[in-house]
């Protein structure tokens, strides 16, 4: 008997149907990170006992998506939202109370010519001082206060990265402003930066630009301008962090900074399965109505201690010497401690465990 052509023909169907949802390959991933420690907090004045989340890693919930529309195009969404899980709380980054995904909130296209990205997404100084400073926003001693920097979220905006040229990578941001507000120009964001990364390498440099409103006036606007930059490189033994970063903000409220320039060095080493890492930022700022410029000496000391690739245990220590220009806050992940009283020294001490998932 001959072989009848229907298994074939079927089985030339099914592969032929397999190839074309091959095309329309989509996955939906939910991830977040679970982080809180018991906190000792010294903000000057007094110390204070609490519960403290995100301290390590900002606690979050996210949702990525991504089709593969073929020819290595691929169509993408991020939703990821602020959590304080000692409460149970929407942490907003400054935005309106009810803001859900405060973190970020962006769908755009991936493929040969890059990534291009539409609505709230990090600034491109944000992953410039990210990637350079050694507590990577985490923990006391980071440099996400003592930085100065002014913009690490936008929203309403167009965010581009460009595919890596030989270790080079720019990375390009606008937005519309607040779209509601007069003049039209107001909140408007220009930011650019650019990286090489080449083995244990790491170098960037970024620059901001945003409109805001001029003090005194309804109608007329000043840039507020911000820029630096860092490296990082891995030794192997240990691995060494550096950079600067300096702000000029558009102000005229006494007691706000007026400039800032910051300059760090951070370190980290492993010891055992763990690792030590430790930071000193040195800031100076100018404060509106102060007689002198402020200076502020940030140090920081953690060791983080896995337990598995997702969960690990953390101890850190951090402290601000302000002098009687300065009220510079520590920073401890979500947590900022003291701030508010010139020549204040807030401190803080801090051990907790943190859960990616």
């Amino acid at each position: 008997m001959k072989p009848t052509l229907r298994p074939r023909l079927a089985a030339l169907a099914i592969a032929a149907a397999c190839a074309g949802t091959a095309h329309a390959q989509s996955s939906l991933t939910i991830y977040g990170i679970m982080d809180a420690g018991v906190m000792a907090a010294d903000t000057g004045a007094r110390t204070e006992y609490e519960l403290a989340t995100g301290n390590q890693a900002g606690t979050r919930l996210g949702f990525r998506g991504i089709e593969d529309l073929g020819g290595g195009l691929r169509a993408t969404f991020n939703l990821e939202m602020g959590i304080a899980n000692d409460t149970g709380a929407l942490l907003t980054f400054g935005e309106a109370a009810g803001t859900v995904f405060g973190r970020k909130s962006v769908v755009g296209l991936q493929g040969g010519f890059g990534e291009l990205y539409l609505g709230r997404d990090y600034t491109p100084a944000w992953w410039t001082i990210f990637r350079t400073d050694r507590f990577r926003f985490g923990l006391p001693g980071t440099t996400a206060t003592s930085s100065g920097v002014i913009v690490t979220r936008a929203n309403n905006g167009i965010f581009y990265a460009t595919p890596a040229f030989g270790g080079f990578r720019g990375r390009l941001a606008y937005t519309f402003g607040a779209e509601v507000a007069q003049p039209d120009e107001q909140g408007r964001l220009t930011a650019a930066s650019l990286e090489y990364a080449a083995g244990k390498l790491f170098v960037a440099a970024a620059v901001q630009r945003r409109s805001d409103l001029r003090p005194g006036s309804t109608t007329e606007t000043a840039d507020m301008r911000e820029g630096g930059a860092g490296l990082e490189y891995d030794f192997g033994s240990f691995t060494l962090s550096t950079g600067f970063w300096q702000a000029n903000p558009v102000t005229a409220t006494a007691g706000a900074v007026d400039k800032s320039r910051a300059f760090w060095l951070g370190a980290s080493t492993k010891v055992g399965v763990g690792q030590v890492q430790v930071q000193v930022t040195r800031t100076r700022q100018d404060v509106v109505g102060r007689p002198e410029q402020g200076h502020a000496l940030t140090a920081g000391i953690a060791y983080v201690h896995p337990l598995s690739k997702r969960t690990s245990l953390y101890a850190g220590y951090g402290t601000v010497r302000n002098d009687a220009n300065a009220r510079l806050a520590l920073n401890t992940g979500t947590v900022r401690v003291g701030g508010t009283v010139f020549d204040a020294d807030p401190r803080a001490l801090l051990v907790g465990v943190r859960h990616d998932f």
